[in-house]
């Protein structure tokens, strides 16, 4: 089946606008080419996007609208944790997105509730809690394969029973190790995640291992990183004992699975940010790679310094873009189709 993926415009401090106005011409254009050469011939009808099967969990004891409370679900004989955020104005009247973040290594829900902001955005938001503040696929990590998928899916499924969830619109983003984690969601469920991003993601190889194939996609993908990133090399490494993969690397893998020509288009913006797209992907789908020249492990546009707390020193922040606007207006643009 097939949806339309709509471009949301934005224009982040610091960007080229002219070249990011041909950008999202061309992106409109092959979006649009690639649903026409998909949707039924006579009626160049596009099918609706598909939901996901989320299940339904224990109620959660969330907090009021435009408020944000620790809430607990129960998930392989644990108690695990998150932040939860709802949106001012929600009503149960109509249906929300569902944005999942995850924090880097080290790193805790609150920081990355403080540092990325996602609140301001019309979404029902969870900050994910990890074991030990780790997340599974690392060497570091304190749950075995499977357990934080487990813990997505049963948080997934309590935000079902309790709020409107648009079951089309399930998103994920992670910093550094939770990075990792979105990479590894993508590659277990294709069928729950409409898209992804990470930023400074760590791809061990747990992160991308046993992916699911029979699918006819996989998510959209958004991966920004920057080239002076001393902890997750922006080329790839070795750390913690185990090898991870490159960022440009883990993005040709999403662009492969979802049937992208193998080149990419490169537009250069403002700020050494190098932004590339890989053209003609599977109908409602796109994989995009924001390559940050001034950037080291940290959230570009954090600044509150909480990010990258597993880097053994300061590393740059780039202020070139705001990643939690580049973040957004990727993952809302994406439907589950």
């Amino acid at each position: 089946m097939v949806g339309a993926l709509v471009w949301v415009g934005h224009s982040p401090a610091g960007e080229n606008t002219e070249a990011l106005d041909a950008y999202r011409e061309q992106t409109l254009q092959e979006n649009a080419e690639a649903a026409a050469a998909a949707s039924d011939g006579a009626n160049n009808i596009v099918p609706t996007a598909v939901e996901a099967e989320l299940g339904k969990g224990p109620k959660i004891d969330g907090p009021a609208p435009g408020d944000s409370k620790t809430v607990t679900v129960r998930s392989s004989d644990r108690n695990r944790k998150g932040v939860l955020s709802l949106p001012e104005d929600y009503s149960a009247d109509q249906s929300y997105p569902v944005l999942l973040a995850y924090p880097g290594y080290k790193e805790s829900a609150a920081s990355m509730h403080k540092y990325t902001g996602f609140d301001r955005h019309p979404a029902i938001v969870v900050y994910m809690q990890g074991v030990s503040d780790s997340w599974e696929g690392a060497p570091y990590a304190k749950t075995k394969d499977g357990e934080d998928v487990r813990f997505t899916m049963d948080m997934l499924a309590a935000l079902n029973t309790t709020y409107n969830v648009d079951k089309s619109r399930i998103y994920a983003a992670g910093m550094s190790n939770g990075g990792g984690m979105v990479a590894k969601l993508a590659c277990r469920k294709p069928d729950v995640f409409a898209a992804v991003a990470s930023v400074s993601g760590a791809y061990y190889s747990g992160t991308r291992e046993n992916c699911v194939e029979d699918t006819h996609r996989a998510p959209s993908m958004l991966e920004i990183h920057g080239t002076e990133d001393e902890t997750i090399n922006y080329s790839g490494g070795r750390r913690h004992g185990g090898s991870y993969m490159g960022a440009r690397d883990l993005v040709q893998q999403f662009a492969d699975r979802n049937g992208c020509q193998a080149t990419p288009v490169t537009t250069a913006l403002a700020g050494d940010v190098q932004r590339q797209q890989w053209p003609m992907c599977t109908a409602g789908t796109s994989v995009v790679h924001l390559r940050v020249g001034d950037g080291g492990h940290s959230w570009p546009g954090d600044a509150s310094g909480a990010s990258g707390a597993a880097s053994s020193s300061a590393e740059a922040t780039s202020y070139s873009l705001n990643a939690t606007t580049e973040v957004w207006e990727f993952l809302s643009g994406h439907r589950l189709t």
